[in-house]
């Protein structure tokens, strides 16, 4: 059994995959994302029945006839449309036109494949039909294309402002306001989700397939979760950029959960669920059982509270949706009147974008999430809606800004890559500044989601030490994958050295990089297998005989070099440029500036913000790593041609 929690690997995944391309129909639901109260995974397969609601249909026979399957023991699982909402408010019927849209579609099905991450193992010894790994999905291709927005800017700048003017006239406190983005799509819908999953690890991800219509989401929001009589409902609002460093990032964090607006309009939206939660529930049982928790994702930190009911005996599915559908964190406040703006205002239906997916298993038990960050295709289209809340005081072209960056999610896809740590070892001495080693890859696990235990580790490194007894100084390079997995080599190497190199011989050169560094990439605050423009660079250093090639950031301020960290000798202190400038943060340099290993001659080591000029004027210039130790070296006079 495992010591954490862990998505299903990249290897396993595969082989799912692999499988499902060969089926018509299927409904996927994963969490990327586990946690002690959400840690299970379902796969349906092979629907009894589809049960399809159009807007002309009367949805509570629809859901009178899901009602009955689930009663025979059935399980149901699919999606609802925003628009199936409208549907289950008399005053609101009308708005919407009566054609051959669905707005709801449930395939019935036997019970599914459930995979336990808190156990790595499959519920009643039932395992998913190919769960070895199949072909390599990485292989297969996909292209998105022609990427337009279904409104152009001036006409939606020109519905913000009407929304304004709501809200001014006290029609409404906030208004969802969304609108899609279009493309082509081509090639391998198996090889996108694996690509967008990358992306966002979530609780609530799902993957659904009908015929040529499949429906992709990502969403890290749960509309609710129903068990037995208890219902919980967990509403997003609030939401700040990551900063690339975890230090910062942790700032970041603290200050979303502190922020008056995004409170407030937490509050806003937790306020109009608890009144639909409680239409359903015994008196006295709605409470809210947490507020402005910040979930941190790839991207984004956001915003949640919980609030829990119990519900009363005599609900079932029309009562739980004509009270709850849909979710009011993608409507507004207040609720009916909202939606009424909204379908004035946006050019078109939303479809299952801020709708519904998820299932219902005939022991009570059912978990949806809102589709956000969902993506539909069919027949070579594609569509993602893209939405935000917008209140008095949201500036149009900034709400323009965040649609459009929103929309990167669809091609702006994450590199696989694993974290590295590169650890001195020697039977002797052990594993050098262990601790500190330790509390990088922590760190960077928490900041990209990675999962990781520190016991499996630690006698990962056991075992490894145990080959080395008595043979020397090692290099261990230790990989770490997404789902946990680790990956150890040890390669012999040399004592590291402090303050090597005299005034009168001949130092080791490095030379700088033409290219710059963004102090805004992540991925130059983290240790990662993403690090092409390092080793490029790295090596066409090594081809012109220099001892490593150093990097400025787009300010042009001095980084760090391409496996080491800088330090000049001025004015009786070491000084090397702060995390802040886009940089690793060096097990070895923060050794040294906690005092806990010794610069030469016992210098104070002080982060200082440094220029190719203030190189070039230093009394010596060192670069060092825990491997290497800290090399004084001259820096070449040309740069890295």
């Amino acid at each position: 059994m495992k010591g954490y929690l862990s998505p299903i690997s990249d290897h396993k995944l595969a082989g799912l995959l692999d499988y499902l391309a060969g089926e018509d129909s299927f409904a996927f639901f994963e969490t990327t994302r586990v946690s002690e109260d959400n840690y299970l995974s379902f796969l349906f397969l092979e629907p009894v029945k589809r049960l399809v609601c159009k807007v002309a249909d009367d949805p509570a026979v629809f859901l009178e006839t899901a009602q009955r399957y689930l009663d025979q023991g059935y399980y149901l699982a699919g999606c609802f449309s925003y628009e199936f909402g409208y549907l289950l408010e008399e005053a609101l019927v009308d708005l919407v036109n009566a054609s051959e849209q669905i707005v709801a579609e449930l395939g019935v099905y036997e019970k599914p494949f459930i995979y336990d991450h808190r156990r790595a193992d499959f519920v009643d010894n039932k395992p998913w039909p190919q769960w070895d790994g199949g072909k390599d999905i990485a292989v297969d291709s996909y292209r998105v294309s022609d990427l337009t927005f279904s409104q152009d800017k001036q006409d939606y700048l020109a519905k913000i402002a009407q929304i304004k003017q709501y809200i001014e006239a006290g029609d409404t406190y906030q208004v969802n306001y969304t609108l899609k983005l279009l493309f082509d799509f081509q090639g391998s819908d198996m090889a996108f989700y694996k690509a967008l999953r990358r992306n966002q690890s979530v609780s609530y991800g799902a993957f659904i397939k009908d015929g040529e219509r499949r429906t992709l989401s990502f969403s890290p929001e749960l509309f609710f979760r129903k068990k037995g009589n208890e219902c919980l409902v967990r509403p997003m609002k609030g939401t700040m950029h990551r900063a690339p460093g975890l230090e910062e990032d942790l700032l970041v964090r603290s200050g979303l959960a502190d922020d008056i607006k995004n409170r407030s309009e937490n509050v806003m939206i937790v306020d109009l669920l608890r009144n639909d939660l409680g239409r359903l529930s015994e008196m006295g049982t709605v409470d809210t059982v947490s507020m402005f928790d910040v979930e941190t994702y790839e991207t984004l930190h956001q915003m949640t509270s919980s609030v829990r009911g119990e519900l009363k005996s005599n609900v079932g599915l029309l009562e739980l949706f004509r009270a709850m559908f849909p979710c009011g964190s993608v409507t507004g406040a207040p609720k009916i009147r909202t939606m009424e703006i909204i379908r004035e205002l946006e050019a078109e239906a939303r479809g299952v974008y801020t709708g519904g997916i998820g299932f219902i298993s005939p022991d009570g038990e059912a978990v949806f999430n809102v589709p956000i960050r969902t993506v539909l295709l069919n027949k070579g289209r594609g569509e993602m809606g893209i939405g935000s809340g917008i209140v008095y005081d949201s500036d149009p072209e900034k709400e323009w800004d965040e649609c459009c960056l929103k929309g990167r999610f669809l091609q702006a896809s994450l590199p696989e890559f694993k974290l590295i740590e590169t650890i001195l070892y020697h039977p002797q001495h052990g594993f050098w500044l262990m601790g500190r080693h330790l509390e990088r890859l922590r760190g960077s696990a928490v900041y990209w989601g990675f999962s990781f235990s520190e016991e499996d580790l630690s006698q990962a490194l056991e075992r490894t030490a145990a080959t080395l007894a008595s043979k020397g100084w090692h290099r261990v390079r230790l990989l770490l994958c997404k789902d946990g997995g680790l990956e150890i080599r040890a390669v012999s190497c040399s004592e590291p050295a402090v303050g090597l190199g005299q005034e009168n011989s001949r130092l080791p050169e490095v030379v700088m990089s033409q290219s710059h560094t963004d102090s805004t990439d992540p991925f130059f605050h983290h240790k990662t297998t993403c690090r092409s423009l390092y080793d490029a660079e790295r090596e066409k250093a090594g081809a012109a005989g220099f001892f490593d090639v150093l990097f400025c950031n787009e300010r042009g301020e001095v980084t760090e070099g391409s496996i080491t960290n800088v330090f000049i000798r001025k004015a009786g202190k070491l000084l090397t440029p702060p995390l802040s400038c886009g940089l690793l943060g060096g097990v070895l340099r923060g050794a040294l500036l906690a005092g806990e290993v010794m610069a030469p001659d016992s210098l104070p080591v002080i982060e200082k913000v440094l220029s190719v000029k203030d190189l070039r004027e230093a009394e010596a210039i060192y670069t060092g790593n825990s491997v290497r130790g800290l090399t004084r070296v001259n820096l070449a006079d040309d740069e890295l041609g």
